[in-house]
């Protein structure tokens, strides 16, 4: 025990002491069962901030469990009142005296402890109302703080502070939520989400299903071995009006399409898109509701017309912007009095106004006004408008959202676009507002609902059933999988089942977009299964279902596996195995049948061209010695380098057009225009640079141009260029963006240069699996997996560099760069040879277009929807795979003046699991 006499409090409950000195520093956080102290010595119980500075406590005196903390020469003291029950202890904020006081923490304990899920003992600090900010998420953790500010009140602020074995963690987090008068109480989420058998579900994402369409919809889920339907458009944001077109007699149609789907044991989600607004709604037409969130207001400097199409305001409008996008926290919307009017530009100079103005819009009648009325700036995001947070507006909209789940029967609700909470009260409140409207949601819910939302923080956790839902991948199916399920690893330790979805069978669509193969679907429900995650699909429905041949396929595959991961009866030592990042398996068999796991391999090769380059390879087989299977998609080829409708996008004549220059530490580059080594044009840029790290994979360098205005490039989605390479290695990634506020991501294109002297380049699909090679001070899981460059808007363009061999210096030229159009192409009688054997397949395979050969009995060409277009009889010895090293060599009748391109995957397996 500590000495009392440099003690102002010492707490003690059934698994804790904690003591906190007299000079406002923290002495104890010790376990009782061990007497071991995790207390991290000399730390300050509380702060606070004060014109940007921050201040520690110094002093703190005890009257009865009632401190009083002093905060050195800050002129601020603070009352907390402590309290200790059975398993955790409490602090609230009675009180602070001071002026111009930004933040208190008014707790704040670091613990030696590093919050792992091993360590016997575990802390961890929840907030038990919307005054109080908890910035670590509910989990055991090595910090322990709360703070408060004076935009919420400092009064009532209030925390839990645990302190208790590992083991029994959950137990007490259950108890602090059970006994938390201030927070919502959900029996499905937060502490208690990991048993219910809902939460553990996967779930179609729809649109809206009328009760005509709910047999074909329920049949549809079933299928996929689905047991719950997410609805994504069926209401009106705002008002929640159901839509009238699906919905003729409104609710109770709703009704009768969702009880259908409870009498097939199917649960009903509602999605919506949080407290954002439709800009049909009553809210905003024909008059716009006062409560509309506005960001700045104006005064018209002379009265306005109903005609005028500017809107001269007296104040500046340097600040104001016409860009507007899905993302992007901006509208072109004024309100004046009763009406709405959008702008196309701005003159920011004197005289001020809003100009190319479109007058009532969306419905609001336009009217005169006159000068000295206030113009309000509506806030925008998403496409939507924004209620204002500290009006009641925030809470109409929640309680139109919880009377819409509960009259309907819905069991289920995601609220989509909650990421966009900071446009409410700026990115520093976001927390606050963001969990505001969920609390007043779930206070008026009148039955359990899993909950779900777009982002998560502390408070968020208390109505949270499971965590994980990311958006659709398009390509490097596998890497995603990965990436994905080792970042819900961290949902263990929050005791929340964990999500692998959002994910969609995708067919051919292009370069930018990889088919699914049901080696895709198989890697990722092995995931699932190994770590018992439920699925989410997009993109599906009844109509396209039986159209689109690959699709039945591809959910058989998904359906025997959400099967066998409901039956609970593969064993924890079969699902070790399936949920290593990298493995691969292919079940045999169903829960009806039997069933086995087969480790699998799949290699895959981008053949570029009969180049003598790349149309030979090497492939290691893991397994034993076994014929050979394979698959082989034909890829879209660029047209020629000279094409006549080519683009420049780069001749490096100026090497300044490159302004944007950055450098890893320890790295440097350049880019100079030489006439040394040329291939193509009138020069060449040379490329040099050096790294003195000792990590290549972190060793970047770029130089990038940008386009103003930007670059439409759709009719010329592939780039040409010879590269003169110095054969050290490094990679080369010639990277295209468009702009930020477009949905779009980054198109990277790499080139190893492991050879000497000049090679040409046809580059055309957007690196994926690669990118996770490298260290890049960008990008990000959705801007290389999810999302896709828009070629009509091409703002910039990069050369980079990275893998820099250490104590060296590179040198690479390269050529003017051109956009150059794709090409549809054929590969004519494609043939593969292993060691002395070869297989011809005589057939066609069109771009978009895959075969895949079995055996000799077993070839099929399936065109770009994944039908069948023929069964190919191959000729010549089906060659053998041996264990180990195999040479790999590709051919076919070349392609009339484009080239032959194609990924080849080379399939092999190995003995069942046991």
């Amino acid at each position: 025990m500590p000495d009392r006499e440099s003690s102002a409090c010492v707490l003690s409950n059934q698994y804790l002491t904690f003591a906190l000195g007299s000079n406002g520093r923290n002495l104890q956080f010790t376990e009782k069962r061990t007497g071991r102290n995790y207390c991290s010595q000399g730390s300050a119980f509380a702060s606070v901030k004060k014109a940007g500075k921050e201040y520690s406590s110094t002093a703190v005196a005890n009257a009865d469990g009632r401190l009083t903390i002093d905060f050195a020469d800050s002129g601020v003291s603070a009352l907390i009142h402590a309290a200790v029950e059975k398993q955790y202890l409490l602090f609230e904020v009675v009180s602070v005296t001071g002026e111009g006081v930004d933040e208190l923490t008014f707790v704040d304990v670091p613990l030696t402890l590093n919050g792992a899920p091993e360590e016997p003992f575990a802390g961890c600090a929840l907030a038990l109302n919307l005054q109080t900010n908890i910035t670590e998420l509910p989990q055991a953790n090595s910090r322990l703080r709360a703070m408060c500010y004076p935009r919420f009140g400092f009064a009532g602020a209030k925390a839990a502070i645990i302190g208790c074995p590992q083991s029994r963690l959950r137990e007490v987090m259950q108890k602090v939520v059970s006994e938390a008068q201030e927070l919502p109480h959900s029996p499905i989420g937060g502490p208690w989400a990991l048993e219910p058998a809902i939460n553990h579900g996967s779930y179609l994402l729809v649109g809206e299903v009328s009760e005509q369409q709910a047999d074909g919809w329920i049949r549809l889920a079933q299928s996929l071995g689905m047991n719950q339907i997410d609805f994504m458009s069926a209401f009106r944001y705002g008002d929640f009006l159901p839509n009238p077109k699906t919905y003729p007699h409104g609710g109770v149609d709703v009704k009768g399409m969702i009880n259908k789907l409870n009498a097939a044991k199917i649960a009903a989600g509602l999605h919506t898109y949080s407290f954002f607004i439709d800009k049909q709604c009553p809210l905003v037409t024909p008059a716009p509701d006062p409560r509309l969130a506005k960001d700045a207001a104006f005064t018209l400097s002379e009265p306005l017309t109903m005609e005028s199409t500017t809107v001269p305001v007296v104040e500046s409008t340097q600040a104001m912007s016409t860009v507007t996008g899905f993302f992007v926290r901006n509208s072109v919307t004024l309100q004046i009095d009763d009406e709405l009017i959008t702008y196309s530009g701005i003159g920011k100079q004197p005289p001020f106004a809003f100009t190319g103005c479109t007058r009532g819009a969306y419905g609001t009648i336009a009217a005169a006004h006159s000068q000295g009325a206030k113009v309000y700036h509506l806030k925008e995001c998403f496409g939507l408008f924004v209620p204002d947070a500290d009006s009641t507006l925030l809470e109409e909209v929640a309680a139109n959202m919880a009377k819409t789940f509960n009259e309907y029967g819905f069991s289920m609700i995601y609220l989509d676009a909650l990421d966009g909470e900071d446009v409410l009260g700026g990115q520093e409140n976001s927390w606050h507002y963001g969990s505001k409207f969920v609390f007043e949601i779930w206070k008026r819910l009148k039955r359990p609902a899993l909950g779900e939302m777009s982002t998560f923080h502390h408070h968020l956790w208390y109505v949270r059933s499971r965590i994980g839902a990311w958006d659709v991948p398009r390509r490097a199916y596998k890497m995603y999988v990965d990436v994905h399920s080792k970042a819900n690893q961290a949902n263990q330790r929050m005791f929340l089942p964990s999500q692998l979805g959002w994910w969609a069978f995708h067919t051919w669509a292009g370069p930018q977009v990889e088919p699914t193969y049901p080696d895709d679907i198989e890697y990722l429900m092995c995931k699932c299964l190994g770590s018992d995650t439920g699925i989410s699909l997009e993109g599906i429905d009844p109509d396209s279902f039986t159209k689109v041949q690959a699709l039945p396929r591809l959910a058989s595959i998904m359906k025997r596996y959400e099967d066998l991961r409901h039956s609970n009866r593969v064993p924890e030592s079969v699902k070790s195995k399936l949920r290593e990042p990298g493995e691969e398996f292919t079940l045999v068999g169903s829960l009806k049948e039997g069933w086995q796991f087969q480790p699998t391999g799949y290699m895959k090769h981008r053949v570029e061209g009969m180049d003598g380059f790349s149309d030979n390879w090497r492939v290691t087989n893991k397994f034993g010695s076994q014929p050979l299977r394979l698959r082989i998609e034909a890829l879209m080829a660029a047209a020629p380098y000279d094409a006549p409708d080519s683009v420049s996008i780069a001749d490096f004549i100026r090497p300044d057009d490159f302004p944007g220059r950055a450098t890893a530490p320890g790295v440097t580059g350049d880019l100079q225009a030489s006439k040394a080594e040329v291939k193509a044009g009138a020069i060449s840029g040379v490329l040099t640079a050096s790294n003195t790290q000792t990590s290549p994979s972190a060793a970047w360098t770029k130089v990038e141009k940008t386009f103003s205005p930007a670059l439409n490039l759709s009719a010329q989605q592939a780039l040409g260029v010879w590269i003169y390479g110095d054969g050290q290695g490094e990679t080369l990634n010639l990277q295209l963006k468009s702009p930020e506020y477009i949905v779009a991501g980054i198109g990277d294109h790499y080139i190893i240069v492991d050879f000497k002297g000049w090679r040409y380049f046809e580059l055309i699909e957007p690196e994926g699996k690669r990118w996770a090679d490298y260290t890049w001070p960008y990008g990000g899981i959705y801007s290389i997996y999810q999302q896709s460059v828009d070629y009509s808007h091409v703002e910039s363009f990069g050369l980079w560099y990275n893998n820099l061999p250490p104590g060296k210096t590179i040198s690479c030229y390269v050529s003017p760069i051109k956009a150059l159009p794709l090409v549809k192409t054929k590969l004519t009688n494609p043939a593969i040879t292993v060691g002395g054997a070869s297989l011809s397949l005589p057939c066609e395979v069109e771009s978009g277009c895959y075969l895949e050969f079995n055996s000799q009995s077993d070839c099929k060409l399936y065109g770009p929807q994944g039908e069948l277009i023929q069964e190919v009889t191959p000729q010549g010895e089906v060659p053998v795979l041996k264990s180990g090293e195999n040479q790999i060599g590709f051919r076919c009748d070349a392609p009339n003046g484009v080239s032959a391109r194609a990924l080849v995957t080379v399939i092999s397996r190995g003995k069942p699991l046991t």
